[in-house]
């Protein structure tokens, strides 16, 4: 991994098409309500991992990754980073996972009810709302993806910039257009 790193650090071609371009400040990302990496590369600590731990997570160290330059580079090295935070969550689980079943029977027939959970995608915080009639299938069910929420930030990170920097504006933003067809 530290070769990667290295190379997307001191690479000049890589630097030069993508530090100080395409950025967005932490107000503009507060502003749009960005998340994920797009937010925490823009110096926002947020990951819903930390803010609102599931499964396992509270009881997990690791660190959240934030750089404050709000550019593609800062956004590319937010995803570079977490991939060895996620290599040390693993190794960090599977070290202290405990005995017992790996696999839940659930019940067919859901009760009656609401419910909502935010997990922390890899592109950002993914929320799922699922409504139950009482039956085996659900009445309603809407997720907001992470895409959904930080597409709207391009018309922000590509005023004033070069045609040629649109690719890795928005390409910095990695977005997923099958998860926003909804």
């Amino acid at each position: 991994m530290s070769f990667y790193k290295h190379l997307f650090e001191n690479d000049p071609t890589l630097k030069m098409r993508t530090k100080n371009v395409g950025v967005l400040s932490k107000q503009d990302a507060l502003k749009l309500c960005v998340v994920g990496p797009v937010a925490r590369g823009s110096g926002i600590n947020m990951d819903v991992r930390k803010d609102d731990p599931y499964a396992a997570y509270d009881e997990i160290p690791f660190n959240m990754v934030t750089y404050s330059e709000g550019d593609s580079w800062a956004r590319l090295m937010v995803r570079l980073d977490e991939i060895s935070e996620s290599i040390n969550i693993i190794d960090y689980a599977l070290d202290h996972l405990q005995g017992g079943p790996y696999r839940v029977r659930v019940p067919r027939i859901v009760p009656s009810g609401e419910a909502i959970s935010r997990v922390e995608a890899p592109r950002g915080e993914l929320f799922y709302y699922v409504k139950s009639n009482g039956t085996a299938y659900p009445e309603r069910v809407k997720v907001r993806t992470p895409t959904f929420a930080n597409i709207l930030s391009f018309v922000q990170i590509a005023e004033g910039g070069n045609v040629a920097d649109v690719p890795a504006s928005f390409a910095s933003l990695d977005p997923c257009f099958s998860c926003t067809d909804r």
